[in-house]
């Protein structure tokens, strides 16, 4: 059979106890949330540097790819004029940025950012 006490001094104990060792629990559990979150933060910004070194080598890698297209170019189709050829290249990545930038500017106006479908279910669910 399970004894209860009946003693109040006892009971306030008792609930001073179960106080403590939440409020000891809620603070064990925020140095372990403060801990998470270092080490988060910590990996973020090493991802951040790999991202930024990975994007880095890639435009070097791009940059000597369009360089020898302009000395294959400037050997084989104009003799020499290696000017020419780095002139056809740049305006031939120019008309592509400028086909990427269109397209990065339709897909990031703010009309398409609204949620037309999530919009028109509330409409229809609060007209029901």
């Amino acid at each position: 059979m399970i004894s209860t006490r009946t003693d109040g001094q006892s009971m306030v104990g008792l609930i001073r106890q179960v106080a403590d060792d939440g409020a000891h629990l809620a603070r064990q559990e925020v140095n372990l949330a403060r801990i998470e979150f270092a080490e988060i933060a910590r990996d973020i910004g090493k991802g951040t540097g790999f991202s930024v070194a990975a994007a880095m080598l890639g435009m070097l890698t791009v940059q000597m790819f369009v360089l020898g297209i302009v000395l294959v170019l400037g050997d084989e189709l104009f003799r020499g004029r290696y000017w020419i050829a780095a002139f056809l290249i740049t305006a031939v990545l120019a008309a592509v940025a400028v086909a990427i930038a269109l397209r990065a500017k339709k897909l990031l106006s703010p009309r398409n950012m609204i949620p037309d479908q999530t919009l028109a279910t509330l409409r229809s669910r609060g007209h029901d």
